[in-house]
Parts: structure tokens; C-alpha cells; sequence
């Protein structure tokens, strides 16, 4: 129960968070003083609360706590994945690629679910069997949404300008120096302390299985 209090108060924090300071600041209000974002993350945090307490009862529909978990994965976190995959390894990408790839991850994985919803026999296009399982269902739409994303910020930012490189430097892999690992001693390398804390973790669960 901690566990998920801390977790809900994380999610809480960071939609007031993006709220107030990417969304409300950046477009609707630029010249907010402190006082009216404090004001404004307090009002966004009560609503992003309320808004929690109404879509729990969508829950209702699903046959445990992990299928809608999985469910709600499978709409953000795996077109998601596709943006950030694509933003930290291809410095052609731009932001009007990342902005449709991940707006049509998200539209395709909600419809995918809404399809099947209206009609069950579309479980055999979504999830390639008429018998899967609703992991299975989350699985496969959680891929195929990926693959609409990264397609279509593909697309997308082949077709818009690029920033210049030097905008890119610190961010994106072909546009960033990487350091290379001195001659140092053993004790000192990541590596090392890497299999000592693995020895460890063997050792203590062999003592207290």
C-alpha cells in the first residue's frame, strides 16, 4: 500500500508538473509569476486527483488491476518507447515527427481497443487469434501502436526540416562525442563493482531463500 501511495503521489506530482510548466506556461500563460504558477499547480494537482477518481471506474471493465495497467501501457508507454528510441539514436528526427508519431501510437492503440470492444472478432486482426488472452490483446496492440509511431515520426521527419547538429550535441547518439574509458585499475572500473554487487545479491538469496 506505500509502495502505491508513492507511486500515485509521483504521477500526481509530475501531471502538475507538465501541466503547469509545459503546457499552461509555455502556451496559454508566459509571463505567469511564481505566485500564479504555485496557484495553478495546486488547482491542476486537485483535478489531476479528480480525474484519477473518475477514470478508476473504468477498471470495472477490465478483469484485473494488471489488464487495465497493462491496457493504459500499451495507449502511452509503448508508442512512447518509439519516440524516445528514435529521438536518442536519429538525429534526422524532427518535432513535428516526434509530436504525429507519438499522437498516432497513442489514437491507433485507443482505437485497436475501442474495435475489439464493439466487435470481438477483431481480436483475430489485433491480437492474430480469436482465443488470446487480454495480456495478449495488450501485447500485440502495444507493439502494433510502436510500429504506427515510429513509422509515422519516420514519415514525418522526413519530410520537415531538421534542427542543425550542433542544436543536437549532449542529446542524440551520432550527434554526440562519446567519451572514451582510461586505463584505470580494476577496483575503479564499473565492471567490477558490477559483478560484486551481483555476487552479492546470489549469496544473500542462497542465505535467505
Amino acid at each position: 500500500m506505500a509502495g502505491f501511495m508513492s507511486g500515485m503521489a509521483g504521477n500526481v506530482s509530475a501531471f502538475s508538473t507538465v501541466w503547469t510548466y509545459d503546457i499552461y506556461s509555455a502556451l496559454f500563460h508566459k509571463n505567469a509569476t511564481d505566485p500564479q504558477l504555485v496557484r495553478m499547480g495546486r488547482w491542476s494537482t486537485i483535478g489531476g486527483v479528480a480525474i484519477s477518481i473518475g477514470t478508476a471506474y473504468l477498471v470495472i471493465q477490465f478483469l484485473s488491476i494488471m489488464d487495465y495497467v497493462q491496457a493504459l501501457f500499451s495507449f502511452f508507454i509503448a508508442p512512447l518507447y518509439g519516440t524516445v528510441l528514435l529521438g536518442m539514436l536519429w538525429k534526422r528526427i524532427t518535432e513535428a515527427g516526434g509530436f504525429w508519431g507519438l499522437l498516432a501510437g497513442t489514437v491507433s492503440s485507443i482505437v485497436m481497443w475501442a474495435w475489439v470492444k464493439v466487435d470481438p472478432a477483431a481480436l483475430r486482426f489485433v491480437a492474430l487469434s480469436t482465443r488470446a488472452r487480454d495480456m495478449a490483446e495488450n501485447m500485440y496492440r502495444a507493439l502494433w501502436s510502436w510500429m504506427v509511431c515510429v513509422a509515422v515520426t519516420v514519415a514525418v521527419s522526413l519530410l520537415t526540416t531538421p534542427k542543425p547538429e550542433n542544436e543536437l550535441r549532449g542529446l542524440v547518439y551520432g550527434a554526440t562525442e562519446i567519451p572514451t574509458e582510461q586505463e584505470v585499475e580494476f577496483y575503479l572500473r564499473p565492471m567490477f563493482w558490477a559483478v560484486v554487487v551481483a555476487a552479492v545479491f546470489v549469496l544473500l538469496n542462497i542465505l535467505f531463500w
